[in-house]
Parts: C-alpha cells; structure tokens; sequence
C-alpha cells in the first residue's frame, strides 16, 4: 500500500514538472490576442458599473464564453488588473488540463498509470497548446473542461452511481458556458446515461437526474438570463458567424492546412488507433469495456466538434485554437493504442517496437518546432492563402493597437466615440464607447450588415448609412496601416462632405511596449479636429476649417 501510494505521487510529481514546463514554454510566445480585449471590456463594465455590456447602456452579448467573461470579472473584482486576471486563468487552465489528461488516461488505460506522462509529454511540446495558455482568450479552459468531460462521462457510465453522473454533468454544463460547442457533450452524455438506465434493471433514474440538474440549473438558468437580458436565444456572435457563403469551403480547407501542419502521418496513426480502441475484440483484454466506451465517445465528439469547425469556416487565428481541445484525447489514444499492441507482440517485437513511441514523439517536437516558427512571424507566406492571421502579426498589432488607444485616452473629450472593427485593444485603452464595424457588438450589423466575405467573424460590415447615423467622432477604416514614418495625409471628397477629415497620429513606444514609434491615420468629425489641430503629436488636414 505504502509503494502504490509512493508511486501514485511521483506520477503526479512528474506530471505537475510536465506542466510548468508548458507554462514555461507558453510564456515565450508573448502575445495577448486582440480579441481578448474584447472579454475584458465586458468585464470591466461588469466590475465597474455592475452592467454586462460592451458599450454602457447597450445590452448585445458579443462574447462566446460567459464562465471566461464571469470568472475574469470575479478575480478583477478584488482589484486584480484584467490582463494579469486573464493570464492567471490561463496558468490555472493550463494546469487543469494536466489534470483532465491524467484522470482521462485513468479511465482509457487504468492498468498502465505512468505511460500518462507521454501524452502528456506530447501535449506540453505542441505549439497550439501552449500558445493559448497565456494567449487571453478561454482555450485553456475549455481544453480542460472537453477532456475532463469525456474522462467524467465514462466514469459516470463505469461506476453507475449519483456522485460521478453528478459530477460529469457539473464539468459537461461549465464546458457548454465556457464554449458552446461544450453542448455537444450533453448529449453524448445524455445518451449513454440514459440508455444505461434504460437497459440495466438495476440502475436507478437519480443517476439521470444528477447528470441533468447541472445543465438544468447552469445552462438553462443562463439562456433564461440570456433571453431576459440581452432578449436573444444565442449569442450575437452567432449571427455573424453563420453569415456568409463558402463557409464549408474554407472550413474544409482549413482543416486540411491543420493535417498537413501537424502531419499526415500523425493524423493516420490516429484514426487507426482510434479505429482500434472502438473494435468489439481487442489485442489487449486486460482493458476494461468502459475503455472502448471512452474511445466511441471520444470519436463522436472528434467528429462533431470537426464539423463544427468547418461549419463556421475554421479559424483566421492562427495555430488551432479551435483544435487544440482535441489534442489530450488524441494523444491519450495513440499512446493506449501502441501501448496494446506492443503488449500483444512477442518479446523479439516488443523489444523492437518499444522505440516507436521515442521516435514518434521526437517527429512530433520537430514539427511543433517547425509550426510554431511559422506561426510566430509577423508575415508568413504560407498562411497567406487562408489569410491566416500570424501570432506575431497577432502579437505587434494588438500592441500598436493599444498605442492608438492610449493616446485617445489621453486627448479625449466628453461625448467622444470611435468607430473600429478591430474591437478589442483600441476600445479597451481608449476607455471610449465604439461602433464595432464588423457588428460582434452591435445588433443592428450582425443581423443586417453588409456581407463581405467569408473570414470567421468579419463575415459582416456597417453600411455607411448605419456608420454616419451614428456620428462616432473617430472612424478607424485601415486600423492595420501603421507607418514607422509619417506619411501625407489622404483628403477625401466623400467623408469631408460627411463631416470627417483625415488627422495622423504619432504614438511613441511607451503608450504600449512597442519597439518604435509608429504613424496612424484615420478620420476625425470636423468640429472635434479643431480642438486636435496644434498638438505635436498630431497633424490635422483640412482645407475648409
């Protein structure tokens, strides 16, 4: 007793070394996703005047995550800055998902404890992981909740008792709040708990009842806040994000540009190992029946959480935001997979094919390596074709970004607002209300906004009609063109006859970390350029003042 107790803490003590140093590697990214901001500024609003919104006075849901949203706002409440609330979520979330992994293994593969640490391995080498941790938005979290689900649904079918459907219902309901295709695993759990009831005499309806009330009390208790708060079944985010056409299409590329990155190889010994652990006879029969339980569940929800991806057109994010929840599950697989059958071999093969998953993992790191070079470039010619939005691009504009920010911030005047579709950094340091062009935040865009293309979450834009209507003071329409040198000013007939001339800004480094000073020009309303023109940090042009 006194060994199995020894070994049970060193296999977590090699666990948690495991995970510090994904933490560790995680932190060498750097970057915090621009779109993060935008939770953050609900957050906020949520601290500072008790009001869920983006834009005070405003009640339009424009995030995916309330838990993300909730549990940033209840870590700031306490005085901790946002961003620093958000990357200790993510530490936290990381962490979790180690302990998803292992209590996954644990229910794939209980007979072999210590062969956890290589998916675990695996995972703490794999570049999209990692750089979500501290990337801002709520991946990590829903990394753990996805594996943990799974792992809990199996146990719940396993031991048939209250406690356990309770608790996967628990983990399956804060996985739906955090990300809604979490709802998947409701009802893949829904089906097997009840189907179990169903066909064993012995089992008893509480079991389908304490699986239940969790989704019951915390997802329906939400969707009646939903409709009673924001007067809308789903999301805004939704209506954007299934507008469009072609969809399909660049899902499915998508996903194909993933199974290259991460490896046709890979992607193959998967589905055979997957393909394995779900046949009814088995190499390996010391393997419990609810092991291939696992496995079938593990597969429907791969398939459908694919599905979903392609649906609403992959990602313009760059390293799998969107996949890597399936990563855990995926490498707990091969690894029980290959652990099978080299147990099946004689010992000449064993001995021989003990090397393989050595190799495999050095194969994997080198191209993890290779992806996270890619990935990390400001421009990249091998995202270009999906117009895949590079982390190092990700990282320099959400910085630039919160220059701009900072300096409206700084001059600002009462009644101010801006127009911006890149939502996040740009509102959030300007502390300004804004008219999100691309309509996540706005109602009247995610629902009647011209459609433009079909890039996730830009599928939408603000006619000019809407866009004037709402006289903001400053209009950003090239958010991305930021100069290191100054540049002419560019009049333009149409916006001068709305009221609008052009004005240049120069935003030094210590606005927001950046290297260099860099040059930003955008609109003004001409009565609010008076006031601007004369700054040394800005340049004004208007021929008729």
């Amino acid at each position: 007793m006194q060994r199995s107790r020894r070994s049970v803490w060193q296999r977590r003590a090699l666990l948690a070394v495991i995970a510090l140093y994904a933490l560790w590697s995680a932190r060498s990214y750097d970057f915090f996703c621009d779109d993060a901001f935008i939770a953050l500024r609900y957050a906020q609003n949520l601290v500072e005047h008790h009001e869920l919104s983006y834009n005070l006075g405003q009640r339009v849901e424009g995030f995916t995550s309330p838990l993300w949203v909730l549990l940033i706002s209840a870590i700031g409440s306490f005085g901790v800055p946002l961003v620093t609330a958000t990357r200790l979520l993510g530490a936290a979330a990381g962490i979790l998902t180690f302990v998803a992994l292992a209590r996954f293994w644990d229910e794939l593969s209980p007979k072999k404890p210590w062969l956890t640490l290589a998916p675990a391995l695996a995972l703490a080498i794999s570049a999209p992981f990692a750089a979500w941790i501290f990337g801002g938005l709520e991946t990590p979290l829903f990394v753990a909740l996805f594996t943990l689900t799974l792992a809990s649904i199996a146990r719940a079918v396993r031991l048939d008792d209250v406690a356990s459907a309770w608790q996967a219902g628990l983990a399956a309901a804060c996985g739906t709040l955090c990300r809604p295709e979490g709802a998947t695993l409701i009802a893949i759990g829904s089906v097997l708990i009840c189907f179990r009831t169903v066909t064993h005499s012995g089992a008893s309806w509480r079991r389908v009842l304490a699986w239940l009330t969790p989704s019951v009390l915390l997802v329906g208790g939400y969707e009646l806040f939903r409709l009673r708060y924001f007067g809308y079944p789903l999301p805004n985010t939704f209506y954007v994000k299934t507008s469009g056409e072609g969809l399909w299409d660049r899902g499915l590329t998508y996903l194909g540009f993933a199974a290259r990155e991460f490896g046709w190889p890979l992607l193959v010994l998967w589905l055979l190992s997957l393909a394995f652990l779900v046949l009814p006879r088995r190499l390996d029969s010391t393997v419990q029946p609810s092991s291939r339980l696992l496995a079938r569940c593990t597969g429907a929800a791969t398939l459908v959480h694919l599905l979903y991806v392609a649906r609403i057109g992959g990602d313009f994010l760059d390293l799998y935001r969107f996949l890597t929840p399936l990563l855990p599950a995926a490498f707990c697989v091969l690894a029980s997979a290959g652990s099978a059958l080299i147990s099946a071999l004689e010992r000449p093969g064993r001995v021989v094919l003990s090397f393989v998953p050595a190799l495999l993992l050095v194969i994997h790191a080198r191209a993890q390596r290779e992806m996270r070079r890619e990935a990390t470039q400001v421009s990249a010619s091998s995202r270009a074709a999906l117009r895949l939005e590079p982390l190092g691009w990700t990282r320099l504009y959400a910085r630039r970004w919160q220059g701009i920010g900072s300096w409206l911030a700084r001059e600002s005047a009462a009644g101010d607002s801006t127009a911006v579709g890149a939502a996040g950094a740009l509102p959030f340091f300007s502390q300004l209300p804004n008219l999100d062009l691309f309509g996540l935040n706005d109602l009247e865009i995610a629902r009647h906004g011209r459609v433009i293309g079909n890039r996730p979450g830009h599928q939408r834009f603000a006619s000019m009609e809407y866009l004037l209507e709402q006289k903001p003071t400053f209009v950003f329409m090239n958010p991305e063109s930021t100069p290191e040198r100054p540049g002419r000013l560019r009049y333009d007939r149409y916006w001068a006859s709305q009221g609008y001339v052009p004005i240049e800004i120069r935003v030094d480094p210590e606005l927001c970390d950046c290297e260099r000073t860099f040059y930003h020009q955008f609109l003004v309303r001409r009565e609010r350029a008076a006031s601007l023109r004369g700054r040394a940090n800005a340049v004004v042009f208007d021929p008729n003042p």
